[in-house]
């Protein structure tokens, strides 16, 4: 069991979601975040907790949060711009590090350029313990454990039946405008290497139909080979603008292009973020109504034969993530580095994991 458990972002959506589980479940964390007020208010109305006030703009602040036996959670977004120093500051303590990342470039700068240190200092960290990417690593370790030596490949789908622009926090959003426009990996003849967003777009047969998705990088493609050695091709996609997925995917083509002149790409987002902020999101502390989570897992032969399929549905991804947030938090990590979800906690207990925060197959 953790010496402390801190929640940094506690008075964000997700924060204060899961902040809510931890405490529902007797655990008293440490909220941390900017506002004083804010956070002493959410301190208060779940039960007197303590709080201290840090700024990812401010990083010694952020260093001082945790020590070599506590647990940190980060959910500071956008994570391409404010995650890295609760990352560093926890590889700096030795401590376990959770977040809930869905950004791919800040998934491959924690894989590539905090592992090593991490291992020397006995820190561990898990990024992106949440619906993306969580349930996606859990769902194709689940079908690749029961494909057996044969496969080779993974594909992933994620969608969100009943979801739509309204049932996304604002942090959500502003992470998808960087998401959309940054840069991309997959894991291809046994190495990352870098792609464009949307290099690929397939179909997924889910709740009894046939839906597109675009790829993208994702967690899995480090953290599924780092369990299964035999793997050598990893697809991560996500089904959200469906039949506009090859919209998607065009769109790519010719950003790709446009992006290489100077300062477009900054440009882009800055108008991309102002955009998303005028659309309506779930209130804080609720999640939205309505939206189903289904996540679906193919593991392969070398000759494109599929061996076995895993489908993952149940709760809406925020309900999803914060549950599970809250019951990894209050688990032993073994190893060391960054680890992916099944290393950090094996595949049997993630499962249950998953299942305890409303995530179960789907027949």
């Amino acid at each position: 069991m953790a010496d402390r458990i801190v929640v940094f972002g506690a008075t964000g959506y997700t924060g204060e979601l899961i902040a809510s589980r931890l405490a529902a479940a007797g655990a008293r964390p440490v909220l941390a975040g900017r506002s004083e007020r804010r956070l002493s208010a959410l301190a208060e109305r779940l039960g007197g907790l303590d709080w201290v006030r840090a700024d990812a703009m401010r990083q010694n602040t952020v260093f001082d949060l945790v020590g070599p036996g506590d647990v940190l959670i980060s959910t500071v977004g956008p994570f391409a711009k404010w995650g890295l120093p609760a990352a560093r500051a926890a590889v700096a303590a030795g401590c376990t590090y959770i977040d809930t990342t869905g950004e791919p470039e800040f998934v491959r700068t924690l894989f590539e350029e905090l592992d090593g240190p991490a291992r020397r200092s006995g820190a561990r960290l898990i990024p992106s313990l949440s619906y993306e990417f969580a349930a996606g690593s859990l769902a194709g370790a689940l079908a690749l454990e029961e494909a057996g030596e044969d496969a080779v490949r993974v594909d992933i789908g994620y969608y969100a039946i009943g979801g739509g622009p309204n049932s996304l926090s604002a942090g959500t959003r502003e992470s998808l405008v960087g998401i959309v426009l940054g840069d991309h990996f997959a894991y291809r003849d046994g190495t990352v290497r870098g792609v464009r967003a949307a290099e690929r777009v397939r179909s997924f047969r889910v709740a009894g139909k046939s839906r597109e998705a675009f790829s993208l990088g994702g967690a899995e493609h480090y953290a599924l080979p780092a369990s299964f050695a035999g793997l050598r091709e990893v697809n991560v996609y996500t089904g959200w603008f469906g039949p506009l997925s090859r919209a998607v995917q065009a769109g790519s083509i010719a950003g790709t292009v446009v992006q290489r002149v100077p300062l477009v790409r900054p440009t882009m987002k800055w108008w991309g973020e102002r955009a998303v902020s005028l659309v309506g999101a779930p209130d804080r502390g609720t999640t939205p109504d309505g939206v189903r989570s289904w996540i679906a897992a193919e593991a392969l032969s070398a000759s494109g034969d599929v061996l076995a399929r895993v489908d993952l549905a149940g709760a809406d991804g925020y309900d999803f993530t914060a549950s599970l947030v809250a019951w990894a938090a209050q688990r032993s990590v073994e190893g060391a580095g960054v680890l992916g979800s099944v290393q950090a906690y094996g595949l049997e207990a993630l499962e249950r994991g998953a299942l305890d925060a409303g995530l179960e197959r789907a027949r």
